[in-house]
């Protein structure tokens, strides 16, 4: 019996011992071998407490959870488990579903060890605004619930706020009153310059909006090219392009002389015609004139100005393709058009249909528009 005391106490010493010399280790195998593990854990949590690193002290927490013989020692490692992982995501939240279910699982911990202060600021990196709530009225911070209900509701406020922003600015565009719609979402960009999400939703819109006065579409399946501004040059490499082997790449250019177009040669090597005459100064353009630039691109003139002259390609690789020359607007099917400062409108004589959006008001043309009245399309396709 006394050799058995002996032996007991001191193992008992001697794990104290090695506590004391900092020999966790060593102190802990001494307690366990003496069949004393709740002494094995008492020895683990303290030296969890004092580890440098999170990793020494998860892996204190867990041995010491494995350990334990009481519930208060199972608390108190679950509750240092759930503060390790608390500790680790506080300097990088959560990024992938993995770490999220490990932050969860600590908040819950926390929540059941009655650590509500600790398990409120686990779940506000969780961004779970409800739970934050409710941590914290258990926790009876009366400040702190004030303060997460107050960003509660202002956070609902602004983001109700957005969202009417966001669809005024999409009801508008939509409508094609393209100019109020841009207009009210810089209104609310100017107080809210951190919305990264509107200023990119103004910016593709923006991009959209055809200011270089001048279009391309296709009007019933067919290529038309629509110039509201002059003067405008015709080429390879011009602001309207055509193709063809004899045609320069700046070869003709059509001007605006006191309300008249006029079409003269831009220094093209094989030269412009009218009629099968070479021109040498500027011309006024008379629906029945065949347009010839080099050998290649023969185009004929109709319509008239008021309601829109055309140059229509009858020879060459654009064959069939229609340029429209409208200073003075363009007589559609569905009403009329003419270019303004902020891009061509459209003001239809009847309602149309605009995106799948009935509209009966003037608007104004983006790229990527599709126009319907009665069998006939309008799409816009390009600048």
């Amino acid at each position: 019996m006394w050799s058995w005391f002996a032996k007991v106490f001191g193992r008992g010493a001697a794990g104290a011992k090695a506590e004391s010399e900092g020999r966790v280790d060593d102190a802990v195998r001494i307690y366990v071998d003496a069949g004393d593990r709740a002494e094995a854990c008492r020895v683990l949590l303290r030296a969890a407490e004092t580890a440098r690193t999170l990793s020494e002290r998860r892996s204190f927490y867990t041995r010491a959870y494995a350990l334990a013989r009481t519930e208060d020692q199972r608390e108190s490692a679950r509750k240092g488990l759930a503060l390790a992982t608390l500790a680790e995501f506080s300097s990088s939240p959560p990024r992938s579903d993995e770490d999220r279910v490990r932050l969860v699982d600590a908040a819950r911990d926390l929540e059941q060890v009655f650590a509500y202060k600790d398990a409120a600021r686990a779940y506000e990196l969780l961004e779970d605004r409800e739970a934050i709530v409710r941590v914290l009225t258990l926790s009876g911070d009366v400040d702190a619930l004030e303060r997460i209900t107050g960003e509660r509701e202002d956070s609902d406020r602004h983001r109700l706020r957005r969202r009417g922003a966001l669809e005024r600015f999409d009801t508008l565009w939509r409508s094609g009153d393209r100019l109020r719609a841009v207009e009210d979402l810089r209104g609310w960009l100017l107080g809210h310059g951190d919305d990264h999400e509107a200023r990119q939703c103004l910016d593709e819109h923006l991009a959209k909006l055809l200011r270089a006065g001048r279009f391309e579409a296709r009007l019933d399946g067919a290529a038309v090219t629509v110039i509201g501004r002059f003067p405008v040059v015709l080429g390879r490499e011009a602001d309207v392009v055509f193709r063809g082997a004899s045609v320069s790449r700046r070869h003709a250019e059509i001007v605006l002389q006191d309300q008249t177009l006029a079409l003269r040669d831009a220094g093209s090597r094989s030269g412009t015609t009218v009629d099968g005459l070479a021109i040498t100064e500027a011309i006024p353009l008379v629906p029945g004139h065949l347009v010839q630039l080099g050998a290649d691109l023969v185009l004929r003139c109709e319509g008239d100005l008021a309601r829109g002259l055309s140059l229509v390609v009858e020879r060459g690789l654009d064959r069939g393709r229609t340029l429209v020359l409208a200073p003075s607007g363009w007589a559609t099917g569905a009403g009329a058009l003419a270019f303004r400062d902020e891009g061509p409108a459209l003001a239809p004589t009847s309602p149309v249909v605009l995106n799948g959006t009935r509209v009966a008001v003037p608007f104004v043309l983006a790229l990527g528009d599709r126009v319907e009245w009665g069998a006939s399309q309008l799409e816009i396709t390009g600048r």
